[in-house]
């Protein structure tokens, strides 16, 4: 596991905890009332929990599934700037924990696949299919 992808996860999972625990305690006491009365009060800030829920988990999609870290550094930006909007001072954390992890993916060098390939000698007709793999 590379470094922006452990920073993420950490920023990730940190950044679940809160918004989650809300949107089911929210879930738990309508449950318990049977009239949605908390929606009065609630409302949009079930609707902010459930915006940074989806941030954080787009976040670990994109670290883990995008193999071009560039594009990942982009997105990564990106998330912490839309958690930031999305939650203004409250996010700052989240801002900055994405920032540095989106930095790190975009320093990061990509890695290179190795080459298959197969020569084949002039002058008796062996072919050759690796360094370690003569025949």
């Amino acid at each position: 596991m590379k470094l922006y992808q452990k920073l993420t996860l950490i920023t990730a999972v940190l950044g679940l905890v809160v918004p989650l625990l809300g949107v089911f305690a929210y879930v738990f006491i309508n449950s318990l009332t049977g009239i949605p009365i908390l929606a009065l009060f609630l409302g949009t800030t079930v609707l902010i929990a459930v915006v940074i829920i989806a941030i954080n988990i787009a976040a670990i999609v994109v670290a883990f599934y995008i193999k071009n870290t560039k594009l990942v550094g982009i997105i990564l930006f990106s998330c912490g700037i839309v958690l930031f909007l999305t939650v203004q001072i409250w996010g700052i954390p989240g801002l900055a924990l994405y920032i540095v992890s989106g930095i790190i993916a975009l320093r990061e060098k990509p890695t290179g696949t190795p080459r298959k390939y197969t020569i084949k000698c002039l002058t008796c007709g062996i072919e050759l299919k690796g360094i370690n793999n003569p025949g």
